[in-house]
């Protein structure tokens, strides 16, 4: 197919297939006239592209994940669950570092209000 067909299919747009074109997610084969033709399997790939997308993943993540699901292996596959439990356990280790900090950072803003609420010592 071709990547108009494959935004269609995927609903997602030609740029942003394009983009993952260019980090080499996607492995489209070239035709003689160099248009991209695409494949179920770029369809599966774009699919869990977005799906780790909507679970906070960035895209430089997938791109390092990728060995793991790139050549149509099953996530939940034996030989595969492992790397794929370690890759989601890296990801909420990093969002619960991020809600920490951000914790912080509001008991911090919280105090500062607190201060500037007070009234003034005479």
């Amino acid at each position: 197919m071709r990547i108009g067909e494959l935004a269609k299919a995927s609903g997602v747009s030609v740029r942003a297939l394009r983009h993952y074109d260019a980090l080499n997610l996607l492995s489209p084969v070239r035709s003689d006239n160099g248009y991209r033709a695409f494949t179920e399997d770029d369809l599966r790939r774009v699919k869990l592209i977005r799906l780790f997308l909507s679970v906070g993943f960035r895209l430089e993540e997938i791109r390092e994940y990728g060995p793991c699901w790139q050549g149509g292996a099953d996530l939940n596959s034996p030989p595969h669950l492992p790397d794929t439990l370690a890759f989601y356990e890296r990801k909420l280790h990093d969002i619960d570092a991020q809600i920490a900090g951000l914790q912080a950072v509001r008991e911090r803003l919280r105090g500062h209000m607190e201060y500037l609420q007070a009234p003034p010592l005479s």
